[in-house]
Parts: structure tokens; C-alpha cells; sequence
């Protein structure tokens, strides 16, 4: 049985033994929080690096995606335009204005020059009567050509295609659009596709005008304007991009004119009022045309996509049946086809255009 001294011993080496166990866990406390703060350090000083330092490891990675993002994407202008039928009112206004004054000078004028005044104001006047028919067309578009909204211009993607559809009562249309080749354009056709701006209209013009050389010619299918006139179209308009890809033409240009270009069958372009003699340009936005037959034209008019195969089968067909004249236009001679009017009849009728899904 052991004595009071070998039990006060005995006591003394458990408590001896509890102290360095409490003293060990503790050092290993200590040690640890010391190791997560060094970790909480480390991870701020480098995210400091990542966030202040344009040296940082991910630096080169954020610039090169931006640089990447902008390499694909541009920036577009669609500058305003006024109210078409507001704009040919005021420009009657004017002409009529300066009729006025022609014929109150006419007195003084040696008997030749006033013969030829006369007959100057007479061609203006009927000039003025041609636009002013076309007037009620205008009125009724008004609505629509004001309901449709300008595009976002802001970072439009400058490759891809798009698929899409054109019906009408001769047969459906297939086309498909290429950013790559006119991305501001293209993207206000998507604008008016998806506001269903075509919906229920006409292709207005055709033409089948043979050049010169019997080489070169004007071959397309004209639509886009909802008035039916070709005087018509949004109050903003597209920025010119000019088709740097197309083939130059064999065919000379004409004197003082821009070079020419091969629009191959089954392009679709953007029609234009452009005037490099008054330098007007930017004037296209809804107008397009599509090309049945290689059609040479100077490199004036945007390249938005193409037709499909069937689509172009289609836009032939339709060219087989012929052009009708246009109101007041002189006829043909005898024997000699109509080259430049409306489709034939029953003529070209829009149901819908858009986009596949």
C-alpha cells in the first residue's frame, strides 16, 4: 500500500503532465492562427497586385479580351431625316415660288430665250404634277415610317449570319444576311424585320436594262418602300458601306463616273439617293434590292447578304414574266420589252419578311 509521500508524489507527475499537454496545445493554437493569418496576407497582396499593378498576372488576359471584343463589334451612326412628304411639300413651295418669278421676267426676254423659258417651267410643272401624285402614298406611310424605331448602334457584331424569308404571293424567298459585309445595315434590317416593316408591301420596281456592251446591265427586283413610290422610308438612314469585296467590271464606266463593279445574281444591297456631284450620301435605310442577273453598277450600294439558291429561282421566275411600264412613262418602241417599271402583273406582293429563329 503506497504512503502519503509516494500519493502527494504521484499527484504532483499527473498535474506536471496535465500542464505540458495544455502548454502543447496551446504552441499548435498559436501556431495555426499564426499560418491563416500569413495565407489572409498573402491572398490580399496578391489580389492588391491583380487590382492596382497593370503588371499583374491577368493584365494581358483583360486587355486582350477587350481588344478582342472590340475587333468584333463597331460602333454605328444613323443620322435623322425629315418626313419625305413634308420635304417634297416644301420643295413645291419653293419651285412654284421661283416659277413665279421666271414668268414675271419673261416680258423682258428676247422671243428664242422666253420660247425656251416656257418650255423649261413646262417640264418643271410636270415634274411638280409626278410628285405631287405620289403624295397621298406618302401620307398613308407616314405612320409606319414613323413607328419604326432607329437601331442601337452601340457595339454591333460585325460577323455571323443571319437566315431568314421573304414571302410573297409568287413563292417564298430565302436569303441570308453577312454582317461581316455591311454590319450597320444589317443591323437596321433587323430593326425593321423584327418592327415588321415589310409586312404587306410591294417591290415597286424591276428592271432588265441590258448595257452597252451587252455585257454589263441593271437586272434586279426592287422593294422596301411602303408607300410603294420608292420616295419613302424611315426619318433616319443608314451609313454608307461601301462593298470593297466585289469584282470590278470588264465593262468601262462612263466619262466622270466611279468605277463599276459586278453585283453577282442573288445579292442583296441596300438602294441609295446618294449624289457624289452634290456629295449627299448616307441617304440608304430601307430600300433593297435584289440582284436576278450579274448586274454592273459602280460599288455605291451596301452588300447585306445574298438570296438562297431556291430564293434566286424564285426572283428569275418572276423576271421571265416581264416589267410593266410606269404610269406616264413613254412605251417602248414596237417590238422592244419594257426595261425599267413595276413587275408584271400580278406583281410582287410582300406577306412577310423574317428572320429564323
Amino acid at each position: 500500500m503506497p504512503s502519503n509521500e509516494e500519493r502527494r508524489q504521484a499527484a504532483r507527475d499527473k498535474l506536471a503532465r496535465q500542464n505540458e499537454r495544455r502548454e502543447a496545445e496551446a504552441r499548435k493554437r498559436k501556431i495555426t492562427a499564426i499560418g491563416i493569418s500569413a495565407a489572409v496576407v498573402v491572398a490580399l497582396v496578391a489580389a492588391g497586385c491583380y487590382i492596382w499593378l497593370p503588371q499583374g498576372p491577368r493584365a494581358p488576359l483583360r486587355v486582350g479580351a477587350e481588344n478582342r471584343y472590340k475587333s468584333l463589334h463597331t460602333q454605328c451612326t444613323y443620322p435623322d431625316r425629315p418626313d419625305q412628304a413634308t420635304t417634297l411639300r416644301d420643295n413645291i413651295k419653293t419651285t412654284r415660288d421661283q416659277i413665279a418669278k421666271q414668268r414675271a421676267q419673261m416680258g423682258a426676254l428676247p422671243p428664242e430665250q422666253r420660247t425656251a423659258t416656257e418650255a423649261q417651267i413646262k417640264q418643271t410643272e410636270d415634274q411638280i404634277a409626278e410628285v405631287e401624285a405620289i403624295l397621298p402614298a406618302l401620307d398613308k406611310a407616314a405612320d409606319r415610317n414613323k413607328s419604326v424605331a432607329k437601331p442601337d448602334g452601340k457595339d454591333v457584331p460585325n460577323t455571323g449570319t443571319l437566315a431568314g424569308s421573304i414571302a410573297t404571293n409568287q413563292g417564298t424567298i430565302g436569303f441570308e444576311f453577312d454582317r461581316s459585309k455591311a454590319p450597320c445595315n444589317v443591323q437596321a434590317f433587323i430593326t425593321m424585320i423584327n418592327a415588321k416593316y415589310f409586312d404587306n408591301t410591294i417591290c415597286h420596281r424591276e428592271t432588265a436594262t441590258p448595257g452597252a456592251d451587252k455585257k454589263s446591265g441593271l437586272y434586279v427586283l426592287q422593294c422596301g418602300d411602303p408607300s410603294g413610290t420608292g420616295s419613302s422610308g424611315p426619318l433616319w438612314t443608314s451609313p454608307d458601306e461601301t462593298p470593297t469585296f466585289l469584282q470590278g467590271a470588264a465593262a468601262p464606266s462612263q466619262p466622270g463616273m466611279p468605277p463599276t463593279v459586278i453585283y453577282p445574281a442573288g445579292t442583296i444591297a441596300v438602294a441609295n439617293a446618294n449624289s457624289p456631284q452634290s456629295g449627299q450620301s448616307n441617304t440608304g435605310a430601307n430600300q433593297f434590292f435584289l440582284v436576278y442577273q450579274d448586274t454592273t453598277l459602280p460599288a455605291n450600294y451596301s452588300v447585306i447578304g445574298n438570296t438562297t439558291p431556291d430564293g434566286l429561282k424564285v426572283l428569275q421566275a418572276i423576271a421571265k414574266k416581264g416589267i410593266k411600264p410606269k404610269p406616264g412613262a413613254p412605251a417602248p418602241k414596237p417590238g422592244e420589252p419594257v426595261t425599267d417599271g413595276a413587275p408584271a402583273d400580278p406583281g410582287v406582293n410582300i406577306t412577310s419578311m423574317v428572320l429564323n429563329s
